[in-house]
């Protein structure tokens, strides 16, 4: 009898709380759905004066044996200072069929035009010599701030 009495009051506390329940708003725009449900942070530094984050996005999808038919990925990398109107970027490199974080080589003490957080990534590539696997890589050297940027490759 008792057990029955609990139930009884546990589904009348239940629909009174459904009762008071309202939809929540769909959000329609196809991209933003794609990036918040696919973006992955692979690295990130919130030290001042600069809150950065790398952002990899990977396209749907699986090789269909050639490396040319794999899907892609896109990197981003966010900026911003931590001032209360803060200046923010963001910044794409070209899409490739890897995108991997390396290491932080320089975050800078200072805000300023010409102080840049300095990082390297490598980018996987279709391999000028199949004979010798699909995939070659290459590193690059990013700098960010806030109003610029720079990328060059590492030999």
């Amino acid at each position: 009898m008792k057990a029955l009495l609990i139930m009884c009051v546990s589904s009348l506390l239940f629909l009174s709380n459904n009762a008071a329940a309202k939809d929540l708003k769909r959000v329609a725009d196809k991209n933003l759905i794609y990036v918040l449900n696919n973006f992955e942070i692979i690295s990130e530094v919130k030290q001042p004066p600069l809150l950065i984050r790398i952002i990899r996005l990977a396209e749907h999808g699986e090789c269909d044996g050639k490396p040319q038919t794999c899907p892609k990925q896109m990197l981003y990398i966010a900026v911003s200072t931590f001032d209360e109107a803060p200046e923010q970027a963001l910044y794409e490199l070209p899409k490739s069929f890897g995108w991997e974080f390396l290491s932080w080589k320089a975050v800078p003490k200072e805000e300023g035009r010409d102080y840049f957080v300095v990082f390297e990534v490598r980018e996987k590539i279709v391999s000028s010599s199949p004979d010798k696997g699909w995939w070659e890589k290459s590193r690059y050297e990013i700098g960010v701030n806030p109003w610029k940027s720079y990328i060059k490759e590492i030999q």
